[in-house]
């Protein structure tokens, strides 16, 4: 009894619990409230069933009892489209993957066949309602209906028909099915050239619908077709010049004319190189006929491996820095990007300047200018608005060198030099004779003009760096400063060249003065150094007058040469502040005036040659013979040289010591060369003579 019970009551409750319910289909998957539907699945039985038709149930659905795997139900009022779920004895709710759709009175179509064709092509349409149906439009043309049943329709295409929908039309209401296709037709397209991502748009008719269009055979981009007669497509990277086809359910249409694909340059590499060099360049259409490129407008005349999208060209002499271009038959493109030739400096003003101003550069292919330095040191500029010239300021600190331009294509110098102003910051050897080398050091050498020492120019060498020229010392220079001379100006050394001299002066004395012809005359030569430098192989030389006769002559030190009145003393070297002496004695042969000149030299430059000769004048008088003879009567003639005006005539009456002479009083007279006194004879003797 209590076995029997335990199992009535496993069954109890197993019949009670919650059943696992499945919906794999339903049939029809449409209907309007109140008509049938079968839904196919499992665990639907035993228990309590609810339907719903997109959450609205219906309450006269029964399932099957026999095997609990279909369910007969009716779509209730109110039902929307949607899912319909099943649940048994309140589990969870299984609902269908696929929606019910809710229909209305009126016709509902369920398809047509065929769904392309023509006027007069008989369209034979499948539905529900379709016993009232009164028209079928065609886009909006009503076509001619030839059978119709509840669940089919037979109608003609009308003439005209379009692509469009397919409208049935009932008392009830108006069902709009899917588009029926009619074959395209394309009349034209605009523009009708173009390159890659050119929009381009299409006309004709029939294009709703429209599943590709190429260009050539290659497929375009292609906008969702809204209208019959329009078409938006836009060119893709790759298509080529050809015929426009347009294909849709219905078929294809194709243009009478070509699109022309216009050739597009992408970019080229290398982006810089010279003249001659290969450039290969990349884009699309470039085998249209034979390709011609141009380097910022100049045509390279060397263009090979020509294909759709590459070709090499080389680049022409006359090419400047600027854009790519191609042209084909098709027509032309320019790239935007900038290829870059070497820069090249012809000339620069001014050629020297002081920093921070300006200076012109004048040349090609300056265009994104990077850097500009003068000699190295960079320099701030404006940048280049064109190929051939542009402005740069001179820098602090700049030196004499090439001016150098960077650009993409890299770096070059001028031909030329900047010049910058001279400056000296020493030498060596510090003095010197004429004929040392001296070494200039210093900055801004090059392009040297001319090397000075204290004035005098000398002869250098063509300096080959900016810090050192060498300089030979000029013969007749003088301690003082060195100037280097170029084309920005001079520098001048702060200390002075001394030159290795010795200023050697020679003075000269003549006793006695006046002399009688025939006396000795000593002229004393004194021979001093006055320095600053000991004088080596100092030498006099004396041509004597030719009214004097040489009798002797000596020297303090060294040797004496003569040759007839030519005298040459070898005195060797004098210390500075010392002296050495020449004596000559002459004996002048005629009364008048004996002038002497001298001169002497070393081995060193003298730096005042003013006092290296020296002169002297001696007056020379006639023997002082007094003349004595008798004129007439007791008359007596006195007479001497008119040229002894030193001498005066004395007498005396006694020739013993103890008489003094006396001046005659009577003064003398001028007779020619004489000067003459008269007396008168007395008894008493007179004894005459010229007293100096």
């Amino acid at each position: 009894m209590s076995l029997y019970r335990s199992v009535l009551l496993l069954v109890l409750f197993s019949s009670t619990r919650a059943l696992l319910a499945n919906v794999s289909s339903f049939s029809p998957v449409f209907g309007s409230p109140g008509d049938q539907v079968t839904i196919l699945g499992s665990g639907f039985y035993p228990g309590t069933l609810v339907v719903r038709f997109n959450g609205v149930q219906d309450f006269t659905a029964q399932a099957n009892a026999a095997d609990g795997t279909s369910i007969l139900a009716r779509v209730p009022a109110g039902a929307t489209n949607g899912p319909i779920s099943v649940s048994v004895n309140g589990g969870a709710p299984a609902s269908s993957v696929q929606d019910f759709t809710v229909i209305g009175p009126g016709p509902y179509v369920t398809g047509f066949t065929p769904d392309v064709g023509s006027a007069g092509l008989k369209v034979t349409i499948s539905g529900v309602h379709f016993t009232s149906v009164t028209n079928v439009f065609f886009g909006g043309l009503a076509g001619t209906i030839l059978e119709h049943s509840e669940t089919q329709i037979g109608v003609n295409a009308p003439t005209g028909v379009t692509n469009g929908p397919i409208s049935v039309k009932s008392p009830q209401g108006v069902f709009v099915s899917s588009n029926f296709y009619v074959a395209p037709v394309l009349t034209g397209f605009s523009p009708t050239t173009g390159r890659a991502n050119t929009n381009v748009a299409l006309t004709g008719n029939n294009f709703l619908g429209a599943t590709n269009v190429t260009i050539n055979g290659v497929a375009v981009i292609m906008g969702p077709a809204t209208t019959n007669t329009s078409l938006q497509i836009t060119l893709p990277v790759g298509v080529s010049s050809g015929a426009v086809r347009v294909f849709t359910p219905a078929g294809s249409a194709i243009s009478t004319s070509n699109f022309v694909v216009l050739p597009t340059l992408f970019g080229f590499s290398p982006g810089a190189a010279p003249v001659g060099a290969s450039v290969t360049l990349t884009g699309a259409n470039f085998n249209v006929g034979t390709p011609t490129v141009r380097f910022n407008g100049i045509a390279s005349t060397n263009v090979t491996g020509i294909s759709f999208g590459q070709l090499t060209a080389s680049v022409p002499a006359g090419a400047s820095s600027g854009p790519i271009s191609i042209t084909t038959s098709a027509g032309s493109h320019t790239n935007s990007a900038i290829f870059y030739l070497p820069a090249v400096i012809t000339s620069f003003t001014p050629t020297n300047t002081a920093p921070g101003t300006m200076v012109t550069i004048t040349g090609k292919n300056f265009l994104d200018t990077t850097n500009v330095s003068f000699n190295g040191t960079q320099a701030s500029f404006t940048a280049p608005v064109n190929n051939t010239n542009f402005q740069a300021v001179v820098p602090t600190n700049v030196t004499t060198g090439p001016i150098t331009v960077t650009t993409p294509a890299g770096t070059v110098a001028s031909s030329n030099l900047f010049y910058a102003t001279p400056i000296i910051t020493g030498f060596t050897p510090t003095h010197g004779l004429p004929g040392t080398n001296v070494n200039i050091a210093g900055l801004n050498f090059l392009g040297a003009t001319a090397v000075k020492f204290n004035g005098v120019a000398a002869s250098f060498v063509t300096p080959t760096s900016n810090t050192n020229i060498q300089a030979t010392v000029p013969a007749n220079a003088q301690t003082g400063v060195i100037t280097v001379f170029g084309p920005a100006g001079s520098g001048s050394s702060t200390n002075s060249f001394v030159l290795d001299t010795s200023d050697v002066a020679v003075s000269l004395a003549a006793t006695p003065d006046p002399v009688l012809v025939g006396s000795n005359l000593t002229y004393t030569l004194t021979i001093t150094n006055l320095g600053p430098l000991a004088a080596p192989g100092v030498q006099l030389f004396d041509n004597l007058p030719v009214s004097a006769t040489l009798k002797n002559a000596s020297a303090s030190q060294g040797t004496l040469s003569t040759n007839g009145n030519q005298i040459i003393a070898s005195l060797g070297s004098i210390a500075v502040g010392s002296f050495a002496t020449v004596t000559i004695v002459v004996a002048p042969i005629s009364p008048g005036t004996v002038t002497n000149f001298a001169g002497v030299s070393s081995g060193n430059p003298d730096p005042a040659t003013p006092n290296n000769v020296a002169g002297i004048s001696t007056t020379v008088l006639p023997l002082p013979i007094l003349s004595v003879g008798l004129l007439s009567g007791n008359r007596v003639r006195l007479s001497w040289p008119v040229a002894l005006t030193n001498y005066s005539l004395e007498f005396k009456t006694d020739l013993s010591a103890g008489t003094l002479w006396s001046s005659v009083t009577t003064a003398p007279t001028i007779s020619g060369n004489e000067r003459v006194v008269v007396q008168t004879n007395t008894i008493s003797p007179s004894f005459f003579r010229l007293k100096n």
